[in-house]
């Protein structure tokens, strides 16, 4: 009883720094500010993290944590709404691919830890870029689907992935910026579609429309 009430407290305090994080990076976080935000002590705050770098590690590695778990949704098929969503991408690789850059995009858009985690890579350039963890996927599967041919031969896949980085990287900036989450998202949505429909291979049949092995 008493680990599982630390380990709430401790998980607090994460999200408290990540929010703190999110809205004022690195180094104008307070840990002052963030043990206010949680009704603790100073003394409270730093016994669980007796550093600032500590909570920093903290809200990476939960950061890490949920990406890790995004991906793993996607893998099991469990973002099936993001693969149906795009009406002609639905080349298995294709559609994996779009349903994890949305899956990313989606938990960047609604998770401070992992814009936190975002933010902290800009400013700490030592830290490990966050892409790392979903990235090489993403680059995995289009090059799955160019060897497949449902992408043009002239598509090159890092070519590809580095607009998907992009994207997600874009997503981020606007929300900085003010936007809402709710329309960055479906700007990023509708201009994924666009780049991912013109670098489908046509139909085999001949058509000039993206190739949809699923209606095979």
């Amino acid at each position: 009883m008493v680990q599982e009430r630390a380990e709430r407290t401790r998980r607090a305090m994460v999200h408290a720094a990540a929010e703190e994080i999110d809205r004022s990076g690195y180094h104008g976080a307070s840990l002052a500010r963030i043990s206010r935000s949680v009704g603790m002590s100073m003394g409270a705050l730093t016994f669980h993290f007796p550093t600032k770098d500590r909570l920093v590690e903290a809200v990476q590695a939960l950061s890490l944590s949920m990406v890790g778990e995004a991906v793993a949704a996607v893998e099991a098929g469990e973002a099936g709404e993001a693969v149906a969503g795009g009406d002609s991408v639905q080349a298995p690789s294709l559609g994996r691919a779009r349903a994890l850059i949305l899956a990313i995009s989606r938990l960047l858009a609604r998770e401070p830890v992992v814009r936190a985690a975002v933010r902290l890579g800009w400013e700490r350039p030592a830290q490990e870029d966050w892409t790392a963890s979903w990235l090489p996927r993403v680059r995995e599967l289009l090059v799955q689907a160019h060897a497949d041919g449902d992408l043009r031969p002239e598509a090159d896949p890092e070519t590809v992935t580095a607009l998907a980085a992009g994207l997600v990287q874009g997503l981020h900036c606007r929300m900085c910026a003010g936007a809402g989450a709710h329309d960055a998202l479906g700007q990023l949505t509708s201009i994924l579609d666009v780049i991912l429909d013109s670098l489908s291979a046509p139909c085999r049949g001949g058509q000039d429309t993206p190739r949809c092995s699923h209606d095979n």
